[in-house]
């Protein structure tokens, strides 16, 4: 392991929340030519200080799942279980996974510290969330939503969302605001899994 360049990591992994992108990482490595850099990124990534999480993004262990994801597509907002269990409206889910949202393609990304699920949701139903340290995350009720609306796709979660969501924690008028966006065919179907409390 090259000293140096592990100490430039460790200072700039607070400055980036153990997050790089190859742009960071040519800068703080002060390498210019690419073959270099990637035999330094490859030597950090075979000792470990750096993992790898997808071409072009690396991240140290103590990164979390959060930032990673908003490095990987800053306008994805955090939601579903995750959210819900921030607020003990769920119990636990597993705690190396995060799922957030965006408009596009869904994507899975797997790496030492966990898995990150972008699930892909039309425009007219990204709305919901609110900047929290430069992460976007959706507030308990479009997070409820959200897995409502992926449970009516057929996407299956690891909590059961009929039983275990204590719908008593949550703000039903916001939520009923909120359903004016969706299809008639969705709010249906909400309506006959989840009543008012």
């Amino acid at each position: 392991m090259d000293i140096k360049k592990y100490r430039e990591i460790e200072k700039w992994a607070t400055e980036l929340d153990g997050v790089f992108t190859l742009a960071d990482l040519k800068v703080v490595l002060n390498e210019t030519a690419d073959p270099t850099l990637y035999r330094a990124i490859a030597r950090l990534v075979s000792s470990g200080e750096l993992l790898k999480v997808k071409r072009g993004i690396y991240a140290t262990t103590g990164a979390s799942l959060a930032t990673i994801s908003n490095r990987i597509d800053p306008n994805a907002y955090i939601s579903t279980g995750t959210v819900l269990a921030r607020h003990a409206v769920i119990g636990s889910i597993p705690a190396h996974k995060l799922q957030a949202i965006k408009v596009g393609r869904p994507r899975l990304y797997s790496c030492a510290i966990g898995k990150i699920e972008h699930l892909s949701i039309s425009p007219h139903l990204y709305f919901g969330f609110s900047d929290v340290a430069g992460i976007r995350i959706a507030s308990p009720e479009k997070a409820f939503l959200d897995v409502c609306y992926f449970t009516y796709r057929g996407h299956r979660f690891s909590f059961d969302p009929d039983t275990d969501i204590n719908l008593e924690a949550l703000d039903f008028d916001r939520i009923e605001r909120d359903l004016d966006a969706y299809d008639p065919r969705f709010v249906s179907f909400f309506n006959s899994h989840w009543k008012r409390p």
